[in-house]
Formats: structure tokens, sequence, C-alpha cells
């Protein structure tokens, strides 16, 4: 059966057939009333033929592409895998694919992918943003022409649009709540990006920490980190910013708290080298319990998000905005719990 000098479509099948173009499609679709016999016999062709449906036309006529576009600040930790997995699992419900893109932190890398995503037809997006002003005007701009839009895991202040985020702020209380009960006093925190450009989810966990001590009648936090050069991973950018203070005289401490796993990694290595024992003279907490956590020397103590559950509520958010395209525009935010992950390299006993 060769129809190479045709273009085969849903009519040229009917025609060989001779069946409707209705039936062809409803065998395809599987919808429809139709016989099994008939609906087998089409299909048997299609599969004969090597038919595919033209997606890109079906697309036109349905003013849909049936895909996502995703960026994320970085490919190379786990949390932004479990992310991706959450909207993927959603997206597959619905029966679209994501596009997906890394911005490595770099707000005008943010803005052409967003842009990139859009002209490709995208339905709608999903944004880790990489800074906390920048992009303001540009996102504003895309609500105004009715972009369906969700931010994941941080924020643009007063900006109005859907966010789906973990108690950054809580988590980082229970890390200090945690390092206090087991007698540590003097706490340094690690954190990329200078103040005016931190992100508003490590704003948020420096906020508990300083909360918690200030309950406790402690002092607040040494908070060390500056603009790190580009693509600059945060296990490097963690051992370079506790060596540069270990040589520059650092005062005295008994506790790191690292505003992601990645830059604990960093600290206990550059601890080590300078030979101070972890968790006995210093302890280190993470946050985000990336997949290596556990396995590290000595396992880290850290705040778990549940990026998975994310990703799955910030798709739900955007189909439900494709599936009522005249609802108001709204500020709504999704605020998943975080849980703390107890383990070696806070002083806690070894695991059995």
């Amino acid at each position: 059966m060769k129809l190479e000098s045709e273009k085969i479509d849903m009519a040229t099948i009917a025609k060989m057939l001779d069946v409707s173009k209705t039936t062809v499609h409803y065998a395809i679709r599987n919808t429809g009333r139709l016989s099994a016999e008939t609906r087998k016999r089409v299909l048997k062709a299609v599969e004969t033929i090597g038919y595919r449906p033209d997606g890109l036309a079906r697309s036109f006529r349905r003013g849909r592409t049936d895909t996502l576009g995703v960026v994320v600040a970085t490919l190379t930790n786990s949390i932004h895998a479990h992310l991706l997995e959450g909207v993927e699992t959603v997206a597959q419900q619905y029966r679209h694919a994501i596009l997906v893109a890394c911005s490595h932190g770099q707000s005008k890398t943010e803005r052409d992918l967003v842009d990139v995503f859009l002209e490709k037809g995208v339905d709608g997006v999903i944004v880790v943003p990489s800074d906390p002003a920048h992009n303001r005007a540009f996102y504003e701009g895309l609500m105004q022409k009715g972009t369906r839009l969700v931010f994941v895991d941080r924020e643009i202040p007063d900006l109005k649009t859907e966010i789906v985020s973990t108690d950054h702020e809580k988590g980082g209380y229970l890390e200090a709540e945690h390092l206090i009960s087991t007698g540590r006093k003097e706490i340094v925190c690690v954190a990329t990006r200078s103040p005016e450009h931190r992100s508003s989810s490590v704003r948020d966990r420096l906020r508990g920490i300083e909360r918690s001590l200030r309950e406790a009648g402690l002092r607040p936090p040494t908070v060390l980190g500056t603009d790190p050069p580009d693509f600059t991973v945060h296990e490097h950018y963690g051992y370079k910013v506790m060596s540069d203070y270990l040589k520059n005289n650092a005062g005295q401490f008994d506790a790191v708290c690292a505003a992601h796993d990645g830059l604990a990694f960093g600290v206990i290595r550059a601890l080590t080298e300078a030979g101070l024992r972890v968790p006995k003279d210093v302890a280190v907490v993470g946050f985000d319990d990336q997949d290596p956590s556990a396995y590290f020397q000595p396992p880290l103590t850290t705040v778990r998000q549940p990026m998975r559950e994310i990703g799955m509520e910030a798709a739900r958010l955007l189909f439900r905005r494709l599936n009522e395209p005249g609802m108001a525009l709204t500020r709504q935010r999704i605020v998943l719990e975080p849980t703390l992950v107890v383990r070696e390299s806070s002083g806690a006993p070894k695991a059995r």
C-alpha cells in the first residue's frame, strides 16, 4: 500500500477505506461512536501507511501548541530535576510536553528564554526568577498581554502573579533553632549574591535564621557572600567564601548555615582543610536536601523542599489558567511546608 506521490492525510485514508473523514478522526482520537471492527480497520490502515496527524495544523486551529516552557536557574543540582519531574507529571496528564531552558541566574538570559518560548507559541511559562527586581517591567508587560505565567521557588515582590514555593523563612528558622538546641551560639551564614540581588527565597531564609537567634537572645548571624562570577557552581563558591573568611582572621563561630546544599559542601571542605572538625568544632547545615546530601561526609543536615510537589502545583495553576481564560488576574500564592532533615554535620548522632 504505497501513497508516496500523494499527501497522506485523513481525507486520503478516508477515500482509500471508503469511509468519512470524521470516521478516521474518531478512530485516531478514540472518540465518537464507531464499531470495534471499523475502528480496528482504520487504525490498521493508519499503522500500515505510517500516518501521523499534523500537530502544527491542529495547534493553529485550536490556538494551542500543547507545550509549556520552563525556565530554571541551573540544571546542575537535583532540586530542579525534581521540580521538572513534578511539572512533567501534570503536563502529561493534560497531554502536554515541556520545553526546558536554563538562565544560569542571569536576568537577561532569563528574559530572552521566555521570549523564545513565547515565540514558539507555548501555552504558558513556569519560571524560577533569577533576580528580585530586574525583570519586573518585562513580566508586567507579559501579564498585561494575558501570558499565562507562574513563578516557582522565588518571586518578584509586589508583582501580581501566581507563585508556588516552600516557606523559606520557616526553613531558615528551623535550621537556627536546631543549631541553638545543640548549644551553638555564633552562627555564620553563607549566601550567594550581594544583598540587593539576593533572591526572595534566600532573603526569607536569612530572615528566619535572624528571627530564631533574636528570640533566643543571641547576636544576629554574620552573613558572607557577594555576586559570584558567571556560572560559578555553588560548591566552588562556598569553598572560596569560607576559605577567604578563615584566611582573613575570622571571628569566633561554631556553626554555618549555608543558603544551598552546594554551598555547604564547599564550606565543609574549606573548614576541613583549615584543620577544623565538622561537626565537633563547627556544625554545618544546608538547605534543599539535594540528592548527594545524605551521602556526603559527614552526611549533611539540611532543610528539605518538596520540589516535585511544588512543580506539580505550579503546573496545575498554569492549566487552571488555560482552562479558565476569563479568570480574574490574582496573586495566588501556594506555600508548602519545609522539613528539617537532621544528619551528622550538625552534631546529630550517627544514624543506624
